[in-house]
């Protein structure tokens, strides 16, 4: 059941991407925020404009640059922010005793230090950029056996490693942080019990550690595929993290080790309170995501060194919505909020993008020295994806 609420999860946190809008007369602005650049990628003729491992490389050879996983070719594709163009091709081996095959998520580090996630198989490996393995990271208690039919951990309290574009991966020092997705039914109270939200691993010792679970509020309840997300981001100046769950209206903040030190209300000027799933809608889906297309979703959370902000993005309620099962991902998204806070953790600025039919923001995010950049697909040419720049007024 676990890898069909992953999977689901994996079209939700595609879609929660997925919020619209087209030229800045379509963006109201009520306060903060301008639109001040725009850069263009290029994608060659295998990379879509909504891959869903992405990373954006502050340095790669000299060059900002933005990396895609494309999976069906085993293929990191890097891509070069000023111009737009294809810099760099890593390619791996699916077959054969030293392959690669069954990776999701990656994060470069640096040209030589490369994590690839085999999550399925509960496992990261470190290697360099001609793909030699240097380290294997394992995620999976050695007591705990998999099933030799549907390869799922035959345990309650097992967890797949996840780190993609709005899901962290932080390197400090020799210690490596990421985010757990548990082994359960996110539709069922159980699954917020869980300790691994995000977990820690000893790079020398390849000891992991669980750090952090859900808060208070949402212990006791199921919540759901579309709510269970957590999405962090590690601020550098002050040393800790910053925490934003789907489903809570707060951001939190902790120390360098996950221990929780303050939260702060963190929501759209039109928000209305998420309320958990229904029991009786577990097993009716039409009321299932009639009940989810009617409340927020809580997405990305940045910090912006900067200018010493955090970001936060929401997405709207849509109540003509449509069933998760079946989405395109660049069908009928939401709109999207972007929210700023101040150091203080008060909100500066607030922007909403609305839908249109020509192109269509997504929630993948990257902060630079110019702003606040927001992936834009323009649906009558999606062979250049845009990184629209916002910065603060």
């Amino acid at each position: 059941m676990y890898r069909t609420t992953l999977f689901l999860n994996c079209i939700f946190y595609l879609s929660i991407s997925l919020s619209s809008c087209n030229d800045p007369s379509n963006t109201t602005v009520p306060n903060g925020f301008k639109r001040t650049n725009e850069y263009a990628i290029h994608l060659d003729e295998y990379t879509s404009p909504v891959e869903e491992y992405t990373q954006y490389l502050p340095s790669w050879k000299g060059h900002q640059a933005m990396a895609f996983h494309v999976r069906k070719k085993g293929e990191i594709k890097i891509y070069g922010l000023e111009d737009g163009s294809l810099l760099e091709t890593l390619s791996y081996s699916q077959e054969g005793p030293d392959s690669y095959r069954g990776i999701y998520d990656f994060h470069i580090y640096n040209e030589d230090s490369i994590f690839l996630n085999k999550r399925y198989l509960y496992q990261t490996y470190l290697v360099d950029s001609k793909f030699n393995k240097s380290a294997t990271y394992q995620f999976l208690d050695p007591e705990i056996k998999l099933d030799p039919i549907s390869g799922i951990a035959q345990s309650d309290n097992s967890f797949l490693p996840v780190f993609n574009h709005n899901r962290i991966f932080q390197k400090t020092g020799n210690t490596i942080y990421l985010t757990g997705s548990p082994d359960k039914n996110s539709d069922f109270p159980e699954y917020f019990d869980a300790d691994c939200m995000i977990v820690s691993v000893d790079l020398p010792s390849g000891k992991v550690s669980r750090l952090i679970g859900y808060p208070d509020r949402m212990k006791g309840k199921g919540w759901g595929t579309m709510h269970d997300g957590l999405f962090a981001d590690f601020d550098t100046k002050r040393e800790q993290f910053i925490l934003s769950y789907a489903s809570d209206k707060h951001l939190y903040i902790t120390d360098n080790q996950l221990n929780k030190m303050k939260k702060f209300l963190a929501t759209p000027e039109k928000f209305s309170d998420i309320k958990p799933l229904p029991a009786s809608y577990r097993n009716n889906e039409t009321a299932y995501f009639e009940f989810y297309n009617k409340q927020y979703v809580f997405g990305s959370v940045l910090y912006d060194s900067f200018r010493n902000v955090y970001y936060r993005v929401a997405l709207e309620p849509d109540p003509n919505g449509i069933d998760m099962y079946l989405r395109d991902p660049l069908y009928k998204p939401r709109n999207m909020v972007v929210m700023a806070f101040d150091s203080s953790f008060e909100k500066i600025a607030e922007m909403r993008l609305e839908q249109t039919a020509a192109g269509t923001y997504l929630d993948r995010c990257f902060v630079n020295e110019k702003g606040l950049n927001i992936a834009y697909v323009d649906l009558t040419n999606e062979d250049i994806l845009y990184y629209k720049t916002f910065s603060l007024e």
